[in-house]
């Protein structure tokens, strides 16, 4: 296979002066290369600059290039004595013929002294710009050359043969529903049982709970044990879950205050709120603050108890007939 020739472009610059003096100093040289010259659209152009620069100047490319209407895809450089290669990977996608890259301007930096980088490029300081000229390359179509540049037909559906295994899946699931419907019959009683199961009693009513704490109070006779403070703490108990139950809310967690509020904004027809409230504070008393009660206060906390829930207790209308 025949290579196409390269378009190699030279242009021999005459370098401005970098200081006063320097005007005897030799040259700089730029050559420019395409590869290859030309090219499809959307294909990648090479270009090779090659910069023979002064002693002790450092060249480099712009971070930014204007290159008209080429797309820059990647740039290296590397560096052999004072001979400076730039290799341009490029690109045209939306024209084709004779198209120009703009003149690109190197940039030349002094040497401050050796360097350690590995591609052996000198630590640069200020200088001046170094000029590569404009250069040309033709683009052509991507159907140039074709004899008939005309759009293929569309082929037909190719078949794809795909593994399905979802019907076998189905299959599986509907079997196991079957499986488990026939086990789960079979595990059934073929006959109903001769022993029916016991009602539930009825839901006792609050008075009903009420009679049983009072009662167990007083069995486990904790006045005679000395056990004041459990027994003032399980009367009050008795009557605070009494009127929560009672009365619809839950009394357990209240304040005697926030309980006697709570019950003033209820209609309590038959409790007493004053014989309530001394027994609420005789039981505070003795919880919190560890005072011994009397005897009187004692045998008063339990009837009072008592006469509370007899005086507000709410019998249903088919038990009352009974």
């Amino acid at each position: 296979m025949m290579r196409r020739p390269v378009i190699t472009l030279v242009l021999i610059l005459v370098a401005t002066p970098l200081s006063k003096g320097a005007a005897d100093e030799p040259s700089s040289a730029v050559l420019i290369e395409f590869e290859p010259q030309e090219a499809k659209l959307g294909e990648p152009v090479q270009v090779t600059i090659r910069v023979r620069g002064e002693p002790g100047v450092a060249y480099k490319l712009p971070e930014a290039i204007d290159l008209g209407s080429f797309v820059e895809l990647s740039r290296s450089r590397t560096r052999k004595g004072d001979l400076y290669v730039f290799t341009l990977k490029l690109a045209v996608y939306d024209q084709v013929g004779e198209v120009t890259l703009p003149a690109i301007q190197l940039e030349a930096e002094t040497s401050a002294g050796p360097s350690d980088r590995e591609d052996g490029c000198e630590t640069p300081g200020a200088a001046g710009q170094l000029s590569v000229p404009e250069a040309t390359v033709k683009i052509k179509s991507v159907i140039e050359g074709l004899e008939k540049p005309e759009p293929r037909e569309i082929a037909g559906p190719v078949p794809v043969w795909v593994r399905d295994y979802r019907p076998l899946v189905y299959l599986g699931l509907v079997l196991l529903f079957i499986l488990s419907a026939w086990i789960l019959k079979r595990s059934r009683p073929s006959a109903r049982p001769d022993r029916r199961l016991v009602d539930l009693p009825p839901p006792r009513l609050a008075y009903q709970i009420a009679y049983d704490k009072l009662h167990r109070i007083v069995e486990d006779d904790l006045l005679r044990q000395g056990k004041f403070r459990e027994y003032f703490v399980r009367v009050s108990a008795a009557i605070r879950e009494y009127l929560g139950n009672r009365y619809g809310f839950f009394a357990m967690d209240l304040t005697s205050r926030e309980l006697l509020d709570e019950l003033r904004d209820r209609p309590t027809p038959g409790l007493e709120h004053s014989s309530l409230k001394l027994l609420l504070k005789n039981a505070d008393l003795v919880k919190f603050a560890r005072l011994r009660p009397t005897d009187e206060a004692s045998s008063g906390a339990i009837d009072g108890a008592y006469t509370l829930v007899n005086a507000t207790r709410r019998v249903p209308e088919a038990q009352e007939a009974e």
